[in-house]
């Protein structure tokens, strides 16, 4: 019975390690997709409509709804 107990704590404290990493992983994402489309909508307050060679976001594929 003892060895149950000690073995579904370090299960447990493992699988909230695993939770903590993913959680980071997901906070990172949305902190960089935040500032690509902040990137984005400078660009396009600054007049960037000419189509140009719009350096920041050049290559990059932007979902923009309206």
């Amino acid at each position: 019975m003892g060895m149950d107990i000690a073995s579904s704590t370090a299960g447990a404290a493992i699988a909230l390690t695993q939770a903590q990493g993913q959680m980071d992983f997901g906070v990172k994402a949305l902190n960089r997709n935040a500032e690509q489309q902040q990137a984005t909508v400078a660009t396009l307050v600054e007049g960037g409509s000419g189509g140009g060679n719009v350096t920041p976001t050049r290559g990059q594929n932007l979902n923009i709804s309206v």
